[in-house]
């Protein structure tokens, strides 16, 4: 087992507050949906991962840009009206969430969204940070690493290559992934066994420094124990993550490729992706997307299956059988007289299963008659005495006059002519083939 120690694993600063309103003299002309960036019948799952998106792009201790601040608070009045069903259907309605127009909060007109209630829980599952309400509410909760918040895992994004048939049949493979785990021997403390974390006496173990920008009250990992509420003496730190608490350890897990699978197809592995760098919280996933080596025998489409089928002319003309190859196995079909080059066969449910699913699709035989390059002496004979029959005149060896036999009597001869003339071309190619075959045999 391979164990890489990380780098520098700190917060991201965080934001929070006590209630807190603001005005806005504009607010029915704006569209919460074009802040966010999501249509008029976007799903609440929709908004809330826009609102993630956007919140933590212009959060001002992430975003230093001078009207980051400004659209930190639009993307949040936003998602306030949009994430309430009741105030959505009324500013739907009225464009405002308050149609009455009243006067909300402390007495201000306009946009009152109070406080960052759930904004505490949200920015703590983008940032990995605790956010404190300014009345001693949320936060590490005293001494002592990554305690009084959880936080998610990053995703893991992988891929693997299997072959054209275990793809179509299902198969196993394994893949090699470094994934984020806590540190064995410390059990993701940071600190050697029997060793205590001691109060950090700059935040006196709340793992947060508190300041004033422009009227919100903005919290950010302190500095000394960079988040952590506690402290470890230099001594006293877990020699296998260097005091982090989180190492990078190389796995080989094994991984179901499913029936049907297609290049492309994505694979999700709950839970296997990296642990919380901080916090405590479920890991991330590890997300697997398959390639498939093409087949050097079939063409693919969905899951539908093509395949091009060589016969010799005489089994186009005078019909048969062909062996054919399938996902399968090799399976016997039988070849109407007369089939033309280019025809096609459908065979029902020989294709590739879908995923999830009992069906299968379906096999296409594409037909393609082969012509023999050389002819040998007898062959070149039944050749040319079949083109003079269906052309009416003498073989390319025979001279003398193409008239009825000597030993035919005119009128027999006649009667044999209408006779087949009245027959299709394909019935008298193969009744000539046929007579030819015989006087080859005697």
């Amino acid at each position: 087992m391979d164990i890489y120690i990380l780098g520098r694993l700190s917060a991201v600063h965080g934001i929070s507050g006590h209630s807190f309103h603001t005005t806005s003299a504009s607010r029915a002309s704006k569209d919460y949906y074009d802040i966010l960036g999501v249509k008029r019948d976007a799903s609440q799952s929709e908004i809330k991962k826009a609102y993630y998106q956007l919140a933590k792009k212009y959060h001002p201790d992430a975003n230093k840009e001078t009207d980051a601040k400004e659209r930190f608070i639009k993307v949040q009045e936003a998602y306030d009206t949009l994430s309430d069903e009741s105030k959505r259907k009324s500013y739907d309605q009225f464009g405002t969430a308050d149609p009455t127009g009243g006067m909300g909060g402390d007495g201000m007109g306009g946009a009152g969204f109070s406080g960052f209630g759930n904004m505490e829980d949200i920015l703590s599952q983008m940032f990995g940070g605790g956010f404190a309400g300014m009345g001693g509410g949320r936060g590490r909760g005293g001494p002592g690493r990554n305690r009084g918040f959880t936080s998610v895992g990053e995703d893991i994004d992988a891929s693997v290559t299997v072959a054209f048939m275990d793809a179509v049949k299902g198969s196993r493979t394994n893949i090699t992934i470094t994934p984020i785990v806590k540190c064995e021997p410390c059990g993701g403390q940071g600190a050697k066994k029997g060793a205590r974390r001691q109060t950090c006496k700059t935040c006196n173990g709340t793992g947060q420094a508190t300041f004033t920008m422009g009227g919100f009250h903005v919290q950010q990992p302190c500095p000394a124990c960079e988040g952590e509420g506690s402290t470890i003496s230099r001594k006293d730190m877990c020699s296998s993550c260097d005091g982090k608490g989180r190492v990078r350890e190389r796995k080989t897990i094994p991984i179901d490729i499913p029936p049907g699978c297609d290049n492309g197809t994505r694979i999700r592995l709950q839970g296997m992706g990296d642990v919380p760098v901080e916090g405590d919280g479920p890991a991330g996933d590890l997300y697997i997307r398959v390639r498939v080596t093409p087949s050097k025998t079939f063409r693919r489409k969905g899951t539908d299956v093509y395949y091009d089928v060589e016969m010799p002319f005489t089994t186009a003309i005078l019909g048969g059988s062909v062996r054919v190859p399938t996902v399968d196995g090799d399976v016997e079909v039988k070849i109407r007289p007369g089939t033309q080059s280019g025809d096609e066969l459908r065979l029902r449910g020989k294709g590739i299963p879908k995923l999830n699913s009992g069906a299968r699709g379906d096999q296409y035989l594409s037909l393609q008659v082969k012509l023999p390059s050389s002819l040998s002496a007898k062959q070149r004979e039944l050749i040319e005495q079949f083109e003079a029959d269906v052309l009416g005149r003498p073989a390319r060896s025979e001279s003398g006059s193409s008239g009825p036999a000597p030993d035919a009597p005119p009128n027999e001869q006649d009667a044999k002519a209408d006779k087949d003339k009245s027959k299709g071309f394909f019935s008298r190619l193969k009744d000539d083939i046929g007579n030819l075959k015989k006087k080859s045999d005697k």
